[in-house]
């Protein structure tokens, strides 16, 4: 029996997961949910994946897994037969997962927004600061791939197969600029000439004709502005069933110390700001390997983020960005963790090797920097810019769709992602933490969540956090004239 994937051909994280399957030689019992029939909100379906999302994994064996990121992950792990796609190589797998984590929460989250916009609200523009936010990405994927063929290396990876499923549909409605962009362009280039990429061909362009129909514009390609002019596609019913109703919905794209005698060089460098949830799930995550972190902090007020300095060590400019003992560089919290607790580390609880066991961390992580991180971000940022001074019905559900989800994740289990402790645990804390601030926990609605929040709360381990959640809180209150 071969693994199940319910999906749609159209979706860009569904997209990934199939060139995936097509690179392994894998063959999967492909069933597309159809969102407009409500076949998301069936029992059955929630019983697999309570988050009602595509894509959905269940292996031969009954396993199941959602977020593409963790079910591509999950799929080299088990069926390749090297490690090329996904290297066990600790510093290469850092990388791959920052690119991974890149995508979740910087590119298919703005691409949903702009999709969303285009086809349930019927917009015939695109809001400039989303596309803004899109041109960014572009930006930072180039500087990714200076000197390198590939997102993450000079060979081909995850990275390449995620990245490319969203910044192929971006590029139908934002096209690449080859002038200000020659890496990304030729890079989208390469990309679609790979064999396992033309298997996923059917579903970019049905996504990319519907926004075209849309917006009434030009349809253009993964890289040349010329070879889809033709295309007559007739099938593009599935894209308007998977957006309409799928972008209702939530879409992701959800302790042991050791000694410091270990450390014979110099401790890890971490730039950072305090009140930054990231920032902070990286403290929690060194406090509990017993790990020494040298602590630089930026004032992104003075815009130090963007002195050529740090561009240099982090083209993304975000914090926290860490500079190993050797002089390795990484950014984005989650692979930070990750990395961490792979190289330090005494033992693998907080990040298990087991493969189902660190399918589900990956997947919280995913869940953590492309949904709960990201709306998160959405509420404050008006409140940070001064646009808004109190909190409305729309923030008020945001947070707690996030909140709902979190408490089904934790029905019958302790822990976010296993029965211990692990990152996915220090990861959502850091973000809860902070929405409980401007949007407390309701313990009747979500009790399983409080619960959770008190216990993780209480680790000695997330002492070291408080200080900058106080900070954040203390900024939230002077922001906001009345707090729920």
């Amino acid at each position: 029996m071969c693994p199940t994937l319910y999906m749609l051909a159209a979706s860009p994280p569904c997209r990934a997961v199939l060139i995936t399957a097509h690179a392994l030689g894998l063959t999967l019992d492909k069933k597309e949910v159809y969102f407009f029939r409500d076949e998301h909100l069936t029992p059955e379906y929630q019983k697999l994946n309570p988050q009602r999302t595509i894509p959905t994994l269940v292996d031969d064996d009954g396993f199941a897994i959602w977020d593409s990121h963790a079910i591509m992950a999950y799929l080299v792990s088990k069926y390749a037969k090297n490690d090329s796609l996904y290297p066990q190589d600790l510093k290469k797998r850092a990388i791959i997962n920052q690119r991974l984590f890149f995508e979740s929460s910087a590119v298919f989250f703005h691409m949903k927004n702009i999709a969303k916009a285009i086809l349930n609200r019927g917009d015939k523009f695109i809001d400039p600061e989303e596309k803004q936010h899109i041109i960014e990405a572009y930006g930072f994927l180039d500087k990714f791939l200076e000197g390198k063929e590939w997102a993450a290396g000079d060979s081909i990876t995850l990275a390449d197969y995620s990245l490319v499923t969203t910044f192929s549909c971006a590029n139908g409605v934002i096209p690449v600029d080859f002038d200000v962009f020659p890496n990304v362009f030729a890079w989208l280039d390469r990309c679609e000439d790979l064999p396992e990429c033309r298997a996923s061909r059917k579903g970019l362009k049905e996504a990319t004709h519907m926004l075209k129909v849309r917006l009434e514009m030009k349809l253009y390609n993964l890289s040349s502005p010329q070879s889809l002019h033709d295309a007559n596609i007739d099938r593009c019913g599935k894209w308007w069933e998977f957006v309409h109703e799928m972008l209702k919905t939530t879409k992701q794209c959800l302790c042991l110390s050791c000694s410091t005698n270990l450390f014979t060089t110099m401790p890890p460098t971490l730039y950072m700001v305090p009140s930054s949830p990231p920032v902070r799930a990286v403290q929690i995550t060194a406090k509990a390997l017993g790990l020494k972190l040298v602590e630089k902090h930026l004032d992104f007020q003075k815009r130090e983020n963007l002195q050529p300095e740090f561009l240099k060590i982090n083209p993304q400019h975000t914090v926290p960005t860490l500079v190993d003992d050797d002089g390795f560089i990484l950014w984005d919290s989650h692979a930070i963790n990750a990395y961490l607790v792979s190289k330090y580390g005494q033992s693998d609880s907080l990040y298990p090797q087991d493969l189902k066991k660190r399918a589900i961390v990956d997947q919280r992580l995913h869940f953590d920097s492309g949904v709960a991180s990201v709306r998160a971000s959405d509420v404050m940022l008006p409140i940070r810019r001064g646009e808004k001074t109190s909190l409305d019905d729309n923030d008020k559900h945001k947070l707690g769709e996030v909140y709902a989800f979190l408490d089904t994740f934790l029905d019958g289990h302790e822990w976010i992602a296993d029965d211990v402790v692990t990152i996915a645990d220090y990861s959502i804390y850091s973000t809860v933490s902070s929405s409980n601030v401007f949007i407390p926990i309701d313990p009747d609605k979500y009790p399983r969540l409080q619960a959770w929040f008190h216990k993780v709360e209480a680790l000695p381990e997330t002492e070291v956090s408080k200080p900058g959640l106080r900070i954040f809180a203390g900024r939230v209150q002077s922001r906001l004239k009345q707090l729920p």
